[in-house]
C-alpha cells in the first residue's frame, strides 16, 4: 500500500464519522437556536479540517517536502535582525 491510500481513507473517515457524531450530539440537545448553531458551526469545523487537509496534501504533492529541505539546509542560512 502507498501513503495515498491511507490519506484518502483517512479523509473519507473524517468526511463520514464526525457528521454522524455531530447529529448524535445535537439530538441530545433541546430544540432551538442553540441546536441549529451547534450543527452549523460543527459542519463548518469539519469542512475547515477537510479543506486544510486537502490543501496540505496538494502542497506536499507539489514539493512541500522540497521546500522544507531547502529551509532546513545550510545554504539557506538567513539571519533576522531587529
Amino acid at each position: 500500500k502507498t501513503h495515498d491510500n491511507f490519506i484518502y481513507g483517512a479523509l473519507g473517515a473524517i468526511a463520514t464519522i464526525p457528521p454522524i457524531l455531530l447529529v448524535v450530539a445535537a439530538s441530545a440537545m433541546p430544540e432551538g437556536l442553540e441546536r441549529g448553531q451547534f450543527i452549523v458551526h460543527g459542519c463548518g469545523v469539519i469542512l475547515a479540517v477537510l479543506a486544510t487537509a486537502l490543501v496540505l496534501r496538494a502542497a506536499f504533492a507539489f514539493g512541500f517536502s522540497m521546500a522544507l529541505k531547502m529551509a532546513a539546509s545550510a545554504e539557506s542560512n538567513y539571519s533576522v535582525t531587529a
